[in-house]
């Protein structure tokens, strides 16, 4: 890791020589797949761990969670109407033909989502029913935690929808048929206001036993045994071991206020019977954070629409204005030229950082799980999309960067530039269509579609998903999880004591530095305010709460990770 951090700074030295080593940076490297008992530290799915769901971990539970720590809930009187219409809110945005990007203040149309508005609440939550959401997989992502220990990274809950539930792991299914998956992504906060990493190291500790063996060789710890803990830590919180209390992870403040979030990753109806005509719609991907409705005199909790996080807007790759509210035409040519010259000097040098360091001769080698596990990049929130489009089953994706830059294009010719100076493109052989295939990877529809075996270096393509998701109705797993990304997280939390690195003494972000110190007491102003907020909530105390939430996050994801450079928010 430190080799990651010190190979960054470097980066920025452009006397920096690379032996000419064109095309052979990484050694190859088979995928070593953990066995299903080391899996359970880092996922526990309906496949193959069904008596832990036994337990409740059910949508209306989580739903029920949320209400109930927001200030002034009355957790008896939280009733299915009050449920509902949370859920409600989510349904009712995916109908909306225009979505806002609040930090660049600018208005995106977008295709409404017909056949996911039409589903209700009610539905989504009848135990038994077709369009019942069920949870298949809980997931730890502590790899996650931020190089100062304000959270422990996040702990997610996926649902998928009835219509598909059953049959086996690997079965095949129809890729655009009445499906949708929602995946609850909680940032836990560090019980520690200081950030101890070792209150993050009994969170790891809990998760660590469900991977060990008896003497018999049979697991320590039951299937049934983890759903009550894992209840307990999901729903209740509470001390770990000898760490303080924590919050549980299901708690309102865990989904945006800071950190975490809410996603979708939809598809209700057939592309080719797109509902009163128009463009077929493809496999698409959202966001919320849970916040409250100031439009509304008791200001209920609502999911509240946000960008997506690390997907940069498809049309500031060529400047092809995808459709802005009227007036903001000029906000958005501005955007696109600042993107474009913030992507060659500054992202390019964050998505080949690693062949940076696999360029220097070394004893030990760069593989590729070193590539594939390390690549990432941090985005301005300005660029972010405020939907993900991941395309038809065949064909281009409209959102894929490396379609939308043409060679000889202007911004081709700048990423081929800079990949000289840095020397990166002569020691691996990189071309700027290899940048753009790994920013397109590290996007939300990339990931799950249209990035499955891009070249992301010479002879070296990007893992597959399980076409379009990571994780299927039946509880399956994607080749990109069982291959690479969950052996990585395993291998890099088991028996580490985490220490900050150094580099996240000062957050670096584009509108300046912040102490580490300074942000830890903005975080506790957010505190307060949030637990000073009543049932009736002003419009001015939301706001306050809500600019104070997004500078602290925008800070906070500029820093490295604890555990790993970038923070993919796969």
């Amino acid at each position: 890791m430190a080799r990651f951090h010190q190979i960054f700074c470097l980066l920025l030295m452009s006397s920096i020589s690379y032996p000419v080593l064109a095309g052979q940076c990484y050694a190859p490297s088979d995928p070593i797949r953990l066995t299903p008992l080391e899996q359970r530290a880092v996922v526990l799915t309906i496949s193959d761990d069904p008596e832990v769901f036994s337990a409740d971990f059910s949508l209306k539970r989580t739903l029920h969670n949320i209400l109930a720590t927001t200030p002034g809930a009355n957790p008896s009187a939280i009733g299915d109407a009050e449920i509902e219409a949370l859920l409600q809110t989510m349904l009712d945005d995916l109908a909306a033909p225009e979505l806002a990007n609040d930090e660049a203040r600018i208005t995106y149309t977008v295709h409404p989502r017909p056949g996911e508005a039409r589903l209700t609440a009610n539905a989504l939550l009848t135990p038994g029913g077709a369009d019942e959401m069920k949870p298949v997989g809980l997931f730890n992502r502590l790899d996650l935690t931020p190089g100062d220990f304000s959270n422990c990274g996040e702990f997610r809950i996926v649902y998928t929808k009835n219509s598909h539930l059953g049959g086996s792991p690997t079965e095949t299914r129809p890729q655009f048929d009445d499906r949708l998956t929602i995946i609850f992504e909680a940032a836990l906060t560090n019980p520690d206001p200081t950030g101890d990493p070792q209150q993050c190291q009994q969170a790891w500790g809990l998760w660590k036993t469900f991977s060990q063996a008896a003497a018999d060789g049979s697991p320590k710890v039951s299937d049934a045994q983890i759903g009550q803990q894992l209840s307990a830590f999901y729903y209740d919180g509470g001390p770990i071991g000898a760490s303080g209390s924590f919050e549980p992870v299901v708690d309102y403040r865990h989904y945006g206020l800071p950190n975490g979030q809410v996603r979708a990753n939809a598809f209700v109806q057939p592309a080719d019977t797109h509902p009163g005509g128009g463009p077929p719609l493809n496999w698409h991907l959202r966001q919320w954070r849970v916040f409250f409705d100031d439009n509304s005199s008791n200001s209920p909790a609502i999911f509240e629409p946000r960008a997506l996080n690390e997907n940069p807007v498809p049309g500031f790759f060529d400047g092809s204005n995808p459709g802005v509210k009227t007036g903001d035409e000029g906000k958005f040519d501005s955007l696109a030229g600042l993107f474009r010259n913030t992507f060659v000097h500054t992202n390019l040098p964050q998505l080949t950082a690693v062949d940076a360091l696999a360029a220097i001769p070394s004893s030990t080698p760069s593989t590729v799980a070193d590539l594939i596990d390390n690549v990432g990049v941090d985005i301005d929130d300005r660029f972010y999309a405020v939907d993900s489009d991941a395309g038809p089953p065949q064909g281009p994706a409209a959102d894929d960067p490396a379609g939308r830059v043409s060679v000889g294009s202007p911004l081709s010719n700048a990423l081929f530039d800079r990949l000289t100076r840095l020397k990166i493109g002569e020691a691996c052989g990189l071309t700027p269509t290899h940048v753009l295939n790994r920013m397109g990877a590290m996007t939300c529809a990339g990931c799950h579609q249209f990035s499955n075996g891009k070249e992301i270096a010479p002879g070296i393509r990007w893992p597959l998903s399980s076409t379009f998701v990571h994780i299927n109705e039946a509880g399956g797993l994607s080749a990109l999880l069982l291959d690479r990304f969950l052996p990585f997280r395993y291998h890099l939390m088991d028996g580490i004591t985490p220490t900050a690195p150094t580099l996240s003494k000062v957050l670096s972000s584009n509108a300046g530095a912040l102490a580490v110190s300074d942000l830890a007491a903005k975080r506790q102003d957010l505190k307060s305010k949030l637990s000073q907020l009543t049932s009736s909530k002003s419009v001015e105390a939301l706001a306050t709460v809500s600019n104070l939430s997004t500078e602290i996050r925008q800070f906070d994801k500029s820093q490295v990770g604890a555990f790993v450079m970038f923070r993919k928010p796969d």
